[in-house]
Formats: structure tokens, sequence, C-alpha cells
């Protein structure tokens, strides 16, 4: 059987204009979901543990600190599951917005009041970005595991009620239009007296794994200011990459610290045949 082959005689470079949006992937394998399509490679039946030191977080907040952020992002496998969250979402806050990328399992009523005192001590705004793929338990539960939908939607309801204003992050299994699944989750949370409006909808194009081939040349139509790399970076345990799904692949690298990463990123790997195809950022919030 053929393996994977990259059709890339010269890829196309995306500089990076302005650095607006931080990532920092507080873990990568280190997740509580079992998420059948997560574009992480990883053990699913493995616990791993392989969480970020935090002292990587405070260089790279001490060094962007003066520069002209829009936002923060906490990602993951599951953010929340670092044992010095807290300490970090607290850092983060005194530097720009921070949006927490979480699957909602350990957000109950009590860790959302928690979080409402960490968000009242700053002056920038806490965002949380809940997974949930489908207003259809079942649905829902076949891709994310058993029990994932009652635990994001207490999750999503306990953020409400402490006065978040919560965004649902929807991977787009199906292929369905914005506008089907818009409709659908508004009539879902408008019986639980959420009023969703355009930005509390994040969709998530989804990546298929058995992409065998793919082709980027300098020739192809891109909108490189549409791409996340264009803005973004990410801070890992093992380096600065140029997009939270390229985490520890190597081709995405770009250096080991903040301050001396490449500003040039190359389309070099098969999720990035995803995001030319995507009409807008991925990662980032669609408002930024």
């Amino acid at each position: 059987m053929q393996n994977q082959q990259t059709l890339l005689m010269t890829p196309p470079v995306v500089k990076l204009e302005e650095l607006k949006n931080l990532f920092f992937q507080l873990c990568t394998k280190t997740c509580n979901s079992k998420c059948k399509y997560c574009y992480i490679e990883r053990d699913l039946y493995k616990n791993e543990e392989d969480f970020i030191n935090i002292e990587k977080i405070k260089h790279a907040l001490f060094y962007i600190k003066n520069k002209n952020l829009n936002s923060i992002y906490l990602t993951g496998g599951e953010p929340l599951m670092h044992p010095d969250f807290n300490q970090i979402l607290r850092m983060c806050l005194k530097v720009a917005n921070t949006t927490v990328m979480s699957n909602g399992i350990m957000i109950n009523d009590k860790k959302a009041r928690f979080l409402r005192k960490i968000d009242d001590e700053s002056d920038f705004e806490t965002i949380y970005r809940i997974s949930l793929d489908s207003v259809n338990e079942l649905e829902n539960d076949s891709l994310r595991g058993r029990g994932s939908f009652r635990k994001a939607t207490s999750a999503i309801i306990s953020l409400l009620k402490y006065e978040f204003n919560p965004i649902i992050s929807v991977v787009n299994y199906h292929n369905k239009s914005r506008d089907e699944i818009f409709r659908e989750f508004r009539d879902y949370f408008q019986k639980k007296d959420f009023i969703l409006e355009d930005i509390n909808i994040k969709i998530i194009p989804f990546f298929k794994k058995s992409i065998e081939t793919f082709e980027i040349s300098n020739d192809s139509e891109i909108n490189q200011k549409a791409l996340d790399c264009s803005s973004s970076r990410v801070v890992s345990q093992n380096g600065i990459y140029s997009c939270p799904m390229l985490v520890n692949d190597y081709r995405a690298r770009l250096g080991s610290t903040i301050n001396d990463c490449s500003d040039n990123n190359y389309l070099d790997c098969e999720k990035c045949s995803t995001c030319t195809k995507y009409e807008g950022k991925i990662m980032v919030n669609d408002w930024m």
C-alpha cells in the first residue's frame, strides 16, 4: 500500500505580518475525551501527560506584553487538565483577552463560579469555546465519546449562569451548511434560554486523516491573510509552531522560543490543504 505522498515542489510561504493571536498548547496528548476525528495523533486508550512548563509561558508573555495582541488562546488536548491552569489563566488575562478551547467536561457550576472570580480580577475578558458537534446526543457522542453531549451542554449552561458568553465549537463532520448548523443549535439552545448570535458558533472544517496526496503550489490562488498562520503562533513544550493543528510536526516548527522563531511558514503539511480551501481562519475567533 502506498504511503502518504506530498506533492510539493515549491510550497507557498506565508509570512507572519504581525503577531495578533498567541496560542499556548498547554498539553497535546493529555485529554479526557476520545474524539474519533482528533487531528492529534495519540493512543485513545493510553493516559499520556505532556504539560507545558509554566516558565515557557511566562517567557512568552514577557516578550509579547507590549505588542498589539488581539487575543491569547489556551488549547490542548484539554487545557483545563494542566495542573497550573488557574495560574496560567490569570497570567494571560494580565496581557490580553483569553479564549479557553475546552470540551467542557471539567466545567460544572462550582468551576464556572470560580472562573467568574478569575475573570472579575482582570480588565480583560475570558472567552470559553466549548466543543459540541451536534444537538443530537447520540450523534454527538458517537463522535466525541459517551456522555460528552450532556457534559458539554451542562458546561455551557453553567458558564451562562455566571455571565460568560460561550462559543460553541462545531466540527463540521457531516459537511452541512453554516445556516443549517446555526439553525439547529439556535433552536436547541433557545429552549435553554440561550439566544445564540453569529459569534456564538465557530464551525471547524473536518480534516480527513486519510488524505494520501495533496498539492499546493505557488501558483495556487490562496488568500494568505485568511490563514491562521499569517497572524498567529503557537507556544508548546517542544517549541514554536505555525498552527495548533501542527504542533509536534517538524515541518511546522519555527524555533525554540517566541522571540527567535521564524516569520516564514511553508504550506507543506497535509492539514495546510484544508486551511487553504476554507474561507476564513479555522482556529482564531471569527471576529478577530
